[in-house]
């Protein structure tokens, strides 16, 4: 299912008259205030709409809007996974684990472009347990998804490695994003992901920003 992801912000008619004021002792380098401000808070709202998207696509707990009273909820690719899955048992993440993973996947999918995730400490863990094996991760020189990734080099493939804080500690997982793809609800008449003003009340101008999302994570055996 796709999950409401909303956001809202509001410009005052004081904030939208002091565009490109400056504070104080005017100095060289010196930020204005935005032209724009409207341009300017939806910006930074689209950054932290990426982050909760980003959140939920990884954590997400399915549930099935049935009534006006309860939410729909996307599923997120840890809790997707139910066909390959390893219990490290509280041992630090090391380079053995992530290859029996990786020959556990070679018998029902393709091993390329796998990425793995995981909390920087965990990551910090797989480097010092590869260097402990006269073994290095080859520095980040090519991007997935635009994201540029660290190389570990195993005997059942070659995986990337990304820190990433959204995960719960203690918890990696190894992804094919090559099957993964954001899905869309557009709404008609406005669109999949969109800005909406809001009713007005007062001296000020509220705005909202709106769309419905979820995963598409293809075959749940294709990652660990």
């Amino acid at each position: 299912v796709c999950q409401i992801c909303q956001d809202t912000l509001g410009i005052s008619y004081g904030k939208m008259s002091s565009m490109g004021q400056l504070s104080g002792v005017n100095i060289a380098g010196q930020s204005a205030n935005p032209q724009n401000e409207l341009d300017f808070q939806v910006g930074v709202r689209m950054k932290k709409v990426a982050k909760d998207v980003e959140a939920t696509l990884l954590n997400g707990v399915y549930q099935d809007g049935l009534y006006d009273d309860v939410a729909y909820k996307t599923k997120g690719i840890v809790n997707a996974i139910t066909s390959i899955v390893a219990d490290a048992e509280g041992q630090p993440l090391g380079y053995w684990m992530v290859a029996t993973l990786l020959r556990e996947l070679a018998g029902n999918a393709p091993v390329s472009n796998l990425v793995l995730m995981a909390k920087g400490i965990n990551i910090l863990q797989l480097n010092a347990d590869a260097l402990a094996n006269h073994m290095t991760v080859i520095p980040s020189s090519r991007t997935v998804n635009g994201i540029a990734i660290d190389t570990l080099v195993t005997p059942f493939g070659s995986i990337g490695l990304m820190a990433n804080d959204f995960l719960a500690d203690g918890v990696a997982v190894i992804v094919n994003p090559t099957v993964c793809a954001p899905v869309y609800m557009p709404v008609p008449g406005k669109g999949s992901f969109f800005l909406e003003q809001l009713a007005k009340t007062g001296a000020a101008e509220t705005w909202q920003l709106y769309g419905q999302i979820g995963l598409d994570f293809g075959a749940e055996y294709y990652h660990a």
